[in-house]
């Protein structure tokens, strides 16, 4: 009965339990047994996984000299439409393209309305939709006598008018030169990295006026007005860029394995000889302005393609040529510059695909490159087989490298803007001499290019330009004193000293000063006087010896010191002064100084002399120069807002010029000449220290 009484009660329990009872009689859930009587938390659902940041990439097509009209480039543009349609399934469509100039052959474009554009880009390109065109010029595109001299960049201008007036659904050329990044391209559709900043940016530059064949007769497309102003905005592009890659496109290459070559020797022409036909000067400003800062340039000119490996003159940069959009040629060196992939004697252009790390694969920011050669005979055109696959000629992924931090010459800034006059006298002056202070030249006369491209006046920039070339010109004669202590005391130096002063004397003289304004207009006396004062021919076949020949010349080196600061004290009480051809005026003046006590202790000098007196007047000539360089901070800000010569000429001094002439005075001069190098450069290196610890 007990056992019935126990089961009983345990079944009556369990009951309640069941039905959600208390066993009070109340409807309170049950508790557990942290929390007696609360309700349990359901279990929160696991997060989401994120989805995977896209990796930023954008595909697009790089081709040059297209402008043809032939059945060739028709088939190119057939082609880069079938490349971009298949690609598009793995990789996303072609989003934009880059154009590499002779974009009208033979002559360029004669009006916004010549059928040329549409027979030449429009319709060849059509297949390509409305994907935008990013176009340079060529030297055809600015044509003035024979076709691709290079001789009218007015007729170049017609393409940037196109640009605003032509309606065309895909041509783009803002400008000259003009830069963009894949922000401000509507096709591209990842446009910026994972970390907000563009994955590409493009630098379009001009090298028409900076590489013809001729020379444009309009001044405003000068190499040395043109090209400066050109420079400068290119430095800034690239050094301010936060893109990932950056590109600088142009016409002319600067390495190639065709027919051109590389600039410096354009089709075989020594520099020393024709250094603007030959591609010096465009050289010089590839290797100031771009490189290492870009990770590619891409050019035409050369109608054939290649990609080439870095050489150690311009960093890091990488070389793509693809001039095949619309004629083709051999190539005619292979082993000219190293290369990674070159066909000439077929049409064809690049398809690349730029994109940033992806750290799910462990693949770096690359570019990559396929190269697609075009035959317009065949079915397909030879880039797309029977089965309806691409057939790339070649393939090319490259990573992102760091830059090298090369050591940048001022080889284009640097050299004199005006054009050099005939020497009617000492026509044996090496124009090529360099001595120690070379590098200290350079950055001097860098720095009053730069300063003289903020000049507001246009009809004052010439006649500066032509002071800064006399300036230069001075500049070598206390360059060539400084190279013959390095030789205990050579006469073929110090001969060249003098053949200097004399070329400086007909370069100055050559000057039409009389449009200047008041008392600038004096100068031209002052410098006729000067070339015509001197008693010797500074050399040793003058009969008269190297000493009477070098004390001939202080006599006009003083005398114009003297007459010209006489202009400028009469410059000084005007209520209005012009401050950039007074600044340049009164270095010049310096100059002449420097100069005059140089010489000085040169005629001085014997065979069995010490050098002290003319290493104190080179070191006095050099700590003078610096002072007065400072002075053209005093310039109104209008003047002085875009001149970057006090700031930038220090710093590069302090770290380059001298650091470089330590260098070569320590290799050539200790051990013959104790003591020199201290004497000469401890002075300039202080006194620079010292105004850069008051100014930073």
């Amino acid at each position: 009965m007990k056992l019935f009484l126990h089961a009983l009660w345990v079944s009556f329990f369990l009951i309640l339990a069941g039905c959600g009872g208390s066993g009070d009689g109340s409807n309170e859930s049950p508790g557990n047994d942290q929390n007696p009587g609360v309700e349990p938390e359901p279990e929160p659902a696991p997060d989401p996984e994120p989805a995977p940041t896209p990796v930023a990439t954008t595909q697009f097509i790089a081709m040059g000299d297209s402008g043809s009209g032939s059945p060739g480039q028709f088939a190119v543009g057939e082609s880069m439409a079938a490349v971009c349609e298949l690609k598009s399934v793995e990789t996303g469509p072609c989003e934009f393209v880059l154009g590499f100039g002779d974009n009208i052959y033979e002559d360029g474009a004669t009006s916004v309305e010549d059928a040329q554009f549409i027979e030449k880009f429009e319709k060849p390109f059509e297949p390509m939709g409305n994907t935008p065109f990013y176009m340079v010029l060529g030297n055809h595109d600015n044509t003035g006598y024979v076709g691709g001299d290079g001789a009218n960049n007015s007729r170049g201008d017609i393409q940037v008018d196109y640009h605003y007036k032509g309606n065309s659904p895909r041509w783009n050329m803002p400008s000259r030169f003009y830069a963009f990044d894949t922000n401000g391209i509507p096709s591209v559709q990842m446009p910026r990295t994972r970390d907000g900043k563009p994955l590409i940016n493009v630098v379009s530059l001009d090298s028409n006026p900076i590489a013809s064949t001729l020379a444009d007769a309009d001044s405003k497309y000068s190499w040395q007005n043109y090209g400066m102003n050109q420079l400068l905005w290119a430095q800034d592009e690239l050094l301010s860029s936060e893109a990932l890659f950056n590109i600088a496109m142009a016409h002319h290459p600067y390495l190639s394995n065709g027919f051109h070559g590389n600039a410096g020797n354009y089709d075989f022409i020594p520099s020393f000889i024709l250094p603007v036909i030959s591609g010096q000067r465009w050289k010089d400003f590839i290797e100031e302005a771009v490189c290492d800062y870009a990770d590619f340039i891409m050019t035409g000119h050369d109608h054939d393609l290649q990609l080439l490996e870095p050489v150690e003159s311009c960093g890091r940069t990488r070389f793509v040529v693809s001039g095949a959009a619309g004629k083709m040629r051999s190539l005619t060196d292979e082993n000219r510059n190293n290369a990674m992939f070159q066909q000439g004697d077929t049409y064809g252009f690049f398809w690349v695909q730029a994109s940033e790390s992806d750290p799910e694969t462990g693949t770096p920011a690359q570019m990559c490159f396929e190269a697609y050669t075009v035959d317009e005979d065949v079915e397909g055109f030879g880039v797309v087989n029977d089965a309806g696959q691409l057939t790339p000629a070649h393939t090319q992924c490259m990573a992102k490298a760091d830059p090298m931090g090369i050591g940048r010459g001022k080889d284009f800034s640097g050299a004199p803007i005006s054009m050099p006059v005939p020497l009617t006298n000492g026509d044996q002056f090496d124009q090529s001499f360099t001595g120690p202070l070379k590098t200290f030249r350079e950055e001097l006369v860098s720095g009053l290019n730069t300063y003289n491209m903020a000049n507001p006046n246009p009809e004052t920039q010439q006649a500066v330009a032509q002071l800064i070339n006399g300036i230069d010109t001075l500049l070598v004669a206390i360059d060539a004193a400084a190279s013959s202590m390095t030789e205990g005391g050579s006469e073929s130096d110090i001969t060249q000293a003098n053949l200097a002063v004399q070329a400086a004397a007909d370069r100055l003289s050559a000057m039409d000063t009389s449009g200047l304004p008041a008392p600038f207009d004096r100068l031209g006396d002052a410098f006729d006087a000067f070339s015509d004062g001197f008693g010797g021919v500074g050399n040793n076949d003058s009969g008269q010896g190297l000493s009477q020949d070098t004390a001939f010349l202080l006599g006009p080196v003083v005398q114009l010191a003297i007459n010209i600061d006489n202009i400028l004290d009469a410059v000084d009480q005007q209520a209005e002064p012009v401050p950039v051809l007074r600044g340049v005026t009164g270095l010049l003046s310096t100059v002449l100084r420097g100069v005059g006590g140089t010489l000085e202790q040169v005629a001085a000098l014997d065979s069995s002399g010490g050098t002290d007196a003319l290493v104190g007047s080179v070191n006095e000539a050099l700590n003078t120069l610096v002072l007065e360089v400072l002075l053209l901070e005093n310039a109104p800000e209008s003047i002085n807002q875009n001149a970057t010569l006090p700031a930038n000429f220090l710093s590069d001094i302090l770290l380059t010029a001298l650091r470089e002439v330590t260098e070569q005075l320590d290799r050539t001069v200790l051990g013959v000449v104790d003591g020199l190098l201290g004497r000469l450069l401890s002075p300039v290196t202080g006194l620079l220290e010292g105004i850069l610890d008051r100014l930073f």
